[in-house]
């Protein structure tokens, strides 16, 4: 039988086996957004991020999530099937269809750092990680949809959309009233996704950001705004930066693109 460790609150627990965590989560001894260890990936990943326990999150909200929903009308073009779930609040919504993902995406009602899910997947991953949403993607889709309009001749669909990198970053942030340890998990020129230890920030709340220089990104300023929020992991935009700093985040994110694609 497999055991996994887990990380509570700061504090290294186990080896337990998949049934004693299901036992823990049911009596709240452990929380979704604790880390578990992934031998596969030799990292940390949230507990709603283990494909093993992927079953016992999507049963775990208000509204579960069937395994194999039946649809009231197939549809066979792949950007209008609504298969996609995603994770808002700690709960979720959905089934979406792909365009309507791409959507809320731009018009900022989802963001990267957001968790999303369908039947195809082994385990929720955000946004960002999700083959299907990359920048290379959206821009095949951008190509694809003639004129970028609808059938009423709306468009669809409009060009934003910054390259993102994986980030592993130690950074501080402050509020004017408290200093907290921060690690940078993604960025972008327009912003940024913080893992950020005892915070209760607010959604549109301003603070400030110093990145520590790490994996060819410089030291760096910024004051930022909260846009998202899960448990502990926080989307910020960022509202005032250097020109040196967005050059060098481009030339980062850029880098970090074509490794992908190769």
């Amino acid at each position: 039988m497999s055991t996994y460790y887990i990380a509570h609150q700061g504090q290294q627990q186990g080896p337990f086996s998949i049934a004693e965590i299901e036992m823990k989560l049911n009596s709240e001894k452990l929380y979704w957004h604790d880390y578990i260890y992934d031998d596969k990936s030799e990292d940390w990943v949230f507990l709603m991020e283990f494909s093993a326990l992927t079953k016992v999150f999507n049963k775990s909200f208000e509204n579960p999530i069937r395994e194999n929903p039946k649809l009231s009308k197939p549809e066979s073009d792949p950007m209008k099937k609504r298969i996609w779930y995603v994770l808002k609040q700690n709960n979720n919504y959905g089934p979406f269809s792909k365009t309507e993902l791409i959507q809320m995406l731009q018009g900022k009602t989802l963001h990267e750092f957001d968790f999303i899910w369908h039947n195809g997947m082994s385990a929720w991953k955000r946004l960002a990680d999700v083959n299907e949403f990359s920048v290379s993607e959206i821009q095949a889709v951008f190509k694809a949809v003639k004129n970028n309009k609808d059938e009423s001749g709306n468009s669809i669909f409009f060009r934003r959309k910054h390259v993102r990198a994986k980030l592993n970053s130690q950074a501080v942030v402050h509020d004017h009233k408290k200093i907290y340890k921060s690690v940078g998990v993604e960025i972008s020129i327009g912003g940024a996704g913080l893992m950020i230890e005892n915070a209760k920030f607010e959604k549109d709340q301003q603070i400030y950001l110093h990145i520590k220089p790490g994996q060819n990104v410089p030291a760096f300023n910024a004051i930022c705004k909260i846009v998202s929020q899960k448990g502990n992991l926080y989307g910020v935009q960022f509202v005032k930066i250097s020109g040196a700093a967005k050059s060098s985040i481009t030339e980062f994110t850029n880098q970090f693109e074509n490794k992908k694609a190769a």
